[in-house]
Parts: structure tokens; C-alpha cells; sequence
């Protein structure tokens, strides 16, 4: 009787970790995981299994708007219906989804969680979170592409900015890659998109090359022209 009550405000409930198969993931790609739950001293009914992605970021002192620190939702996935774990029972629950194009990749400070929350009763709700690596080739090749021409990161690139959602993107992150060489010469681009868009600011104008995902990256990137 006591333990049902313990159990019942969150003492010896069930506990839970996630485990990923892959040690870095790629955008556009399919995750794949387990949900590993450990029954505490009593039986539980778990009412639903949620896995979310997040990330952070921050507020720069040069933008106009109220939010400071910000942890935001890219995607979010129920993973069980209603599941019962006996006592010191481990149940594994396996899982898959697709990782969209507008996560940012983990770049310097920014980070991407994987969070497990456990929906048991209005006092017992275990949640469980680890950060895990994002990459992007087509973000890989864009930076060494600069980066070997002498291109160098300002102290905000690959952060993201606080932005309006849109269809595309409906977060309110935006990724933004700044790059610049002794020159002068600026490179910008958003990094958490399908296709990207670079733009070249030298000498009072602006050079736009969009770069497509389903295309040869070396066919294109010569196309980009940067003056020495």
C-alpha cells in the first residue's frame, strides 16, 4: 500500500533512458533509437512515450526582441501507446523518424537535444535528456570550401537567431554561417535549410548563389566566384 503511494508522487516510479544507433546524425536521415523504461517498486501504466528534438539559443545584444534564452521544439513524436511496466521490469521500445532539414547542425555552442518524457500520473513524470551530434555534408563542404581559401568564422557564425516561422521552416531558429577573409571580402549563408543560399558581400555588392542538395557540390560551388 505504501509503496503505491510512494509511486503514486514520483518515489521508485519507472525510470528511463534513450539510446541512438548512430553517433552522429545526418539531417534528412532517418533516426533510429531505443527507449529503454526500468520499472520501479510497483507496477505503472505509462499513458504515452514522447521523444523530442530540441535546441538552444540566445538572445544577441544587437536584436530587437524579448526573448533572451530560448529552448526550441524542431520536432516532437509519440513513440508507444498505453504500456504497463511490472516491478524492476525493463522494457525496450524502439523508434524511428526522420531528422528535417531546419535542425541546426551542432556547431561551437550549439547544441541538439534528444529528450525522453514519460507521461505516468500528474506527480510522476521522469524526463530524460542527452545532447547528440547533427551534421550536414552539404554544410561540411560549403565550410572547408571557405575555410581553405583562407575564410574565417565571426565570433556569432553557425549560432542561431531568433526568427518568425515560416512554411518552410517552422521553427523559430535561424542558423546563421558568417565567414570573411583579410579581403574583406563577407560570406554568409543559413545553414538549417534544404538548399542553401550564399551570399558574397565584396566591394558594395552582393553575389547570390543558391546551391542545391540534389546537385553535384563541385559542379557548383566552382561556379561561386570570390575575388582575391
Amino acid at each position: 500500500m505504501f509503496e503505491r503511494l510512494f509511486s503514486s508522487i514520483g518515489i521508485g516510479s519507472a525510470k528511463v533512458n534513450t539510446v541512438l544507433y548512430q553517433g552522429k546524425i545526418e539531417r534528412g536521415k532517418e533516426v533510429h533509437g531505443e527507449v529503454h523504461v526500468y520499472g520501479g517498486k510497483v507496477e505503472q501504466t505509462i499513458s504515452e512515450i514522447y521523444i523530442h528534438v530540441d535546441t538552444e539559443f540566445h538572445k544577441f545584444d544587437d536584436e530587437m526582441t524579448e526573448f533572451r534564452d530560448v529552448t526550441e521544439p524542431i520536432i516532437e513524436i509519440k513513440i508507444t501507446d498505453p504500456v504497463v511496466v511490472k516491478p524492476h521490469e525493463e522494457k525496450i521500445i524502439p523508434f524511428s523518424f526522420t531528422l528535417p532539414f531546419y535542425t541546426p547542425v551542432t556547431f561551437r555552442d550549439q547544441k541538439v537535444h534528444i529528450q525522453t518524457e514519460l507521461d505516468i500520473s500528474y506527480f510522476s513524470h521522469p524526463i530524460e535528456t542527452h545532447d547528440f551530434d547533427v551534421v550536414d555534408p552539404l554544410i561540411d563542404n560549403i565550410i572547408s570550401h571557405l575555410t581553405e581559401r583562407g575564410f574565417l568564422h565571426s565570433t556569432k557564425s553557425g549560432l542561431c537567431r531568433h526568427k518568425l516561422p515560416t512554411e518552410t521552416n517552422p521553427t523559430h531558429c535561424l542558423q546563421a554561417f558568417q565567414l570573411s577573409n583579410s579581403q574583406g571580402i563577407q560570406v554568409e549563408f543559413v545553414g538549417n535549410e534544404k538548399d542553401i543560399d550564399i551570399y558574397v558581400h565584396e566591394k558594395n555588392q552582393v553575389h547570390h548563389y543558391s546551391l542545391k542538395r540534389d546537385t553535384n557540390f563541385e559542379d557548383q560551388i566552382s561556379l561561386v566566384t570570390i575575388a582575391s
